[in-house]
This record gives C-alpha cells, sequence and structure tokens, in this order.
C-alpha cells in the first residue's frame, strides 16, 4: 500500500524540479541518500553541506524547497540548524530530520521547533524519503500561502501591517539604526469619486510599484490600508540621510499617473511623517504610532509635507490629552468653581452685575486660572462640556441670589458658542431655571469668534437675542472685528479690553484708542464696561472720557460664591 501510495504521490507531483540541501557530516550517509533520490523519478537538484555554518552559507545564497538535515552534526545538534532555519531566516522551506535515535523527546523537540518530518535512519527507504519530501514541500507550500495571506497585501502585493511590525521589531532588538516613514496620499479621495474604485485601485499600484523600485533591498515597503504605505529603511540614523530619498520619493509620487480609459491624467501628493528608531526600549507598535502621529501633524500643515517625529511635540500632545481626560473628570468629580467679580456703575458706586470666572481646584496642582487650562475650555468637546456647566452654575447661582436688576456675564469659549446645537442646549438650561429672566444672562464672546465665522455668528447671537439673553462683546480691541462685523452683530454691550485701560493714564495712543471706543459704543448704543479698573485715578479717567460702568481689582477682585454674597448684600 505504501509503495502505491508513493506511486500516486509522484503521480500527482508535477512541479518544478525540487531544490534539496542535504546536511550530514557522513559521507556514506549522504551518498546513500542521494540514491535513494535517484530511484524516483522526481526531478531534483541537490546540494550537499556537512556543519551547520557550511549549511547556513548555502541557505542563505539561494532558495531550498527541503533541508534534510542529520540529527547529529559533528559536536553539535541539527536541532541548532532547525532553530536557525526557522528564528532567522524568511525561507518557508521545508525541513526533515534524520536520525538513528529513537527517542521520542528529540521527535518531539524537532516537530516543535518547526521541523516538517522526523525520519529514522534504521527505517529509511527510497520510497519513504520521497514520501517524507513531497509531503513536507506540499505543507511547506500551504504554510507559505498562509503567511502570505496574512503578511501581504492583496492588491499591491507589498507586506501587511504584521509583517513590517515583525521586520520592525528584528531591527529594534539588533539595536539597527533605521527610520519608519508613514505616508498618506492627500488628495486620493477624488480619484474614487470621479473614476470609480477600480481606477483607485490601479492608482494605488502604480504608487506602490513606484516606490518599490526606489527601494533597496535591505528595506520594507507595507502598505497599511486605503491609501497609507509604510517605509522601513535600515541602516539610517540621521534626518540628514532620510531628507534626499524623501524628497526623490515625494517627486515620485507627484508625476501624473496615465488614465488611458478616461484619457487624462490624475496627479496626487503625500503627507509623510518619519520617526528614527533611535531607541531599543521602544517597541515597533510604539515607532509606528509615533510615525502615523507625525504624518497626520505633516498633512494638517499642507500637502507633500515631509515631517520628522519631536519628543517634545509627543509631551505637549500627552500633557494635552492628559488635560483634557482631567478636566472632563473633574467636571463631574466638581473640582471647578465659579468665582464672581462686580460690575459696577462707576458715577453712582451701585453694583449692576457680576461676571463669573472659572477656577479648576485640580487635586494635584492646586487652584488653577483659566489661562493654564485654556486647551481644555477651546477643545470642541470637553469646552463644550465645560461651557455647558458654568452656564448651568451660573444661572443656579443667580438663582439664590434672586436679585433684581442683577445680571450675571458668562464668557463662551468660540468652540461652544459655534456648537450646533449651542442655542438649543441654552434654551433647555434657562426653562429649567425658571426664577431667572433670560435679561439677567448676558453670554460674553470674544472678537476673534466673529471673525472665524461671522455667518455663524450672526445667527447664533440673533437666536440668543430672541431668547432674550444679553451679548457682549470682550476684550474689544484687540481683535480685527470692522465696523461691518459690528453692525451685523446685534450686540448689547461692549468690553474694553484691560490692556488699554491699565495703560490709560501714561499711554496717549491707549487713551485715544479708549476715546474711540466710547465713541462708537455711543454712536451703536451700546452699553460700554471697561476692564482693569485697578486705581482711583483710573476710574475717574474713565469717567471723564464718558466710560460709565467698570469692573477691576479697584472695586474688587474675583471671589467665591459665599463672598459674593456678601458683598451683594453690603453694596446693593
Amino acid at each position: 500500500m505504501e509503495a502505491q501510495f508513493t506511486v500516486d504521490l509522484l503521480e500527482a507531483y508535477q512541479g518544478p524540479t525540487l531544490k534539496l540541501l542535504i546536511v550530514d557530516d557522513d559521507d556514506v550517509d549522504r551518498e546513500r541518500l542521494r540514491r535513494m533520490l535517484s530511484k524516483s523519478d522526481i526531478k531534483t537538484h541537490v546540494s550537499e553541506a556537512i556543519s551547520v555554518e557550511d549549511s547556513l552559507e548555502h541557505l542563505s545564497k539561494s532558495d531550498f524547497d527541503c533541508v534534510i538535515i542529520d540529527y547529529r552534526l559533528g559536536l553539535t545538534s541539527g536541532l541548532t540548524l532547525l532553530d536557525s532555519i526557522r528564528s532567522t531566516m524568511d525561507n518557508h522551506c521545508a525541513v526533515i530530520m534524520i536520525t538513528g535515535l529513537g527517542d521520542e523527546e528529540v521527535a518531539a523537540e524537532a516537530m516543535r521547533l518547526g521541523a516538517s518530518d522526523y525520519l529514522l535512519k534504521s527505517q529509511l527507504q527510497s520510497h519513504k524519503l520521497i514520501h517524507a519530501i513531497i509531503n513536507s514541500v506540499h505543507r511547506a507550500e500551504l504554510e507559505k500561502k498562509l503567511h502570505d495571506m496574512a503578511h501581504y497585501d492583496n492588491l499591491t502585493g507589498l507586506a501587511s501591517r504584521p509583517l513590517l511590525l515583525e521586520k520592525l521589531q528584528q531591527v529594534v532588538k539588533n539595536n539597527e539604526p533605521a527610520a519608519v516613514a508613514f505616508l498618506d496620499l492627500d488628495n486620493f479621495k477624488p480619484v474614487n469619486d470621479n473614476y470609480g474604485h477600480e481606477t483607485g485601485d490601479y492608482v494605488l499600484v502604480t504608487i506602490a510599484n513606484r516606490l518599490k523600485n526606489l527601494l533597496r533591498k535591505e528595506d520594507t515597503l507595507s502598505r497599511m490600508g486605503g491609501d497609507e504605505f509604510v517605509l522601513l529603511l535600515r541602516g539610517i540614523a540621521s534626518k540628514q540621510e532620510c531628507d534626499l530619498f524623501l524628497n526623490r520619493l515625494i517627486s515620485l509620487i507627484n508625476t501624473p499617473i496615465e488614465l488611458t480609459e478616461f484619457e487624462c491624467q490624475v496627479q496626487v501628493s503625500a503627507s509623510v511623517g518619519v520617526a528614527l528608531v533611535t531607541d531599543n526600549s521602544l517597541d515597533a507598535d510604539t515607532i509606528l504610532r509615533r510615525a502615523d502621529q507625525t504624518m497626520y501633524q505633516a498633512k494638517n500643515s499642507g500637502s507633500n509635507n515631509i515631517l520628522f517625529f519631536d519628543p517634545h511635540e509627543e509631551k505637549r500632545l500627552y500633557d494635552r490629552r492628559t488635560m483634557l481626560q482631567a478636566a472632563e473628570r473633574g467636571v463631574a468629580l466638581n473640582e471647578f468653581e465659579l468665582y464672581y467679580q462686580p460690575q459696577i456703575d462707576m458715577i453712582k458706586q451701585t453694583l449692576i452685575g457680576v461676571e463669573a470666572l472659572i477656577r479648576w481646584h485640580h487635586p494635584s496642582l492646586g487652584l488653577l486660572y483659566p489661562e493654564t487650562f485654556s486647551e481644555a475650555l477651546e477643545h470642541p468637546s470637553t469646552g463644550v462640556l465645560i461651557g455647558e456647566w458654568v452656564l448651568k452654575e451660573a444661572l443656579k447661582q443667580h438663582a439664590i441670589w434672586n436679585t433684581p436688576g442683577l445680571v450675571i456675564s458668562v464668557n463662551i469659549a468660540p468652540a461652544h458658542l459655534l456648537n450646533h446645537n449651542f442655542v438649543q442646549r441654552l434654551s433647555l438650561l434657562l426653562e429649567q431655571t425658571p426664577a431667572v429672566n433670560p435679561q439677567a444672562l448676558e453670554i460674553e464672546i470674544l472678537e476673534t469668534v466673529s471673525m472665524s465665522d461671522i455667518k455663524h455668528a450672526v445667527e447664533v447671537v440673533k437666536a440668543c437675542g430672541q431668547l432674550g439673553v444679553h451679548v457682549a462683546l470682550d476684550d474689544f480691541g484687540t481683535g480685527y472685528a470692522s465696523l461691518s462685523y459690528l453692525k451685523q452683530l446685534p450686540l448689547n454691550t461692549l468690553k474694553i479690553d484691560k490692556s488699554f485701560v491699565q495703560n490709560l493714564l501714561k499711554n496717549p495712543e491707549d487713551r485715544s484708542i479708549v476715546i474711540c471706543i466710547v465713541a462708537l459704543s455711543q454712536a451703536f448704543n451700546y452699553k460700554l464696561i471697561a476692564e482693569g479698573v485697578e486705581s482711583q485715578e483710573i476710574q475717574q479717567a474713565l469717567l471723564e472720557i464718558g466710560c460709565q460702568f467698570g469692573q477691576g481689582y479697584f472695586i474688587a477682585k474675583p471671589m467665591p460664591a459665599d463672598k459674593m454674597t456678601s458683598w451683594i448684600k453690603t453694596h446693593h
């Protein structure tokens, strides 16, 4: 039956000549194996080696379909060679272990290390050897196909992410200098949209082939999916070494691609983020992530940009993420508090309003002022979360004070004001605080907000006015708002920035600016409040110019709600 099975196997095998390597330090045993192979009908090309070193040299120079290893190789073991083949080489060849021992532990160790089969010399015959070779080669081919499916991109044939990480980890382990360049095509989506996905695939394959032709043998090119590629450039230790190569790469990518079917050309560009492998304490995932993040920074600066990873920038981004997460936790854990600064009629010395100013009782950093966590306040999601808390807390406090005629001012960050549902959320908060008249709430927006999206800002400000809420333009004079913007924005109040007020007495130009702002507010019929009133002399100068309302340290510093309650009782 075995002989018949071998005949069937031989008939089934119609492949090319098998390249075999026999590794045995015994001349007689090598000759015996050659004779066994010569009795079969399969075509073979046989090479011989007598030691581990000799065989590794053969394997480094040529690919073999099957390696037949004797367990005893002089003073060393064939298992050493087997381990080297499987652990350090990219060769997926079959490996058959032959031994004169019938030791099950040796067999188990050989199979654990990746042997395809295990044969005893005492039982070795030609048909058994041929059967083992063909069966092992078939299995190795199947394993290679499965490996390729897992490690190579179907569209371009480039290495996939797992294989790239495997090779990158080898570089890190061996402490080799290298660079990882993460590349993303800038304007690839219009190709798919305008010409279809088949054309998009053709463009990707064309780019992949161009990049392959540019790389050296030791480099690795990978497609990460979509229009993202990664290059592992070995032996490169500095930015200068990278620059020339990457500029050639960008130029190659920019070269127009002919679309014969559409009788036109398309052109794409690329953004590249580069991380140098300089620290063997980092793993492959971390290095790749650094290159990826740097690529997105390059992309935000425009097309065809090459940017190198900056550890200081990474720390800044890490600190920012940490701060944003801490701020969101802070809202949930009631770490934030509102301080209030009085606004007065400087002629009558009576209270007209308070400005709510946020403070953060950070669990480890202590009391923080807004400028230290401004990124959280301006963040599209965290800023909205904090902003809504401020509005809710300010309205709740105003209801507690229950002081007729008192206006409470709340600073609204640009991201919060221009959020798509700002007006709806504000309306809901007012409904939930019926004790507060909407006219008692004034939202303060920065002059730069009206510049960033004037059309949207006008719509939001008008909608706030329809709710009855007043709107103040804060820090007026420090931005670039034109008179036409002031005309479009339905404002109630202008606030003179303290930088002009504080230099009012000693800087004629600042005094002239304040005089102009006073005239402007009168022309548009705005209430005008001066910030930064820090002395009796400044207050008097403002009154002489025609500014009636003010706030500042001379009047009162910002204070917690309980102290503000006492202040209101004293000055009402």
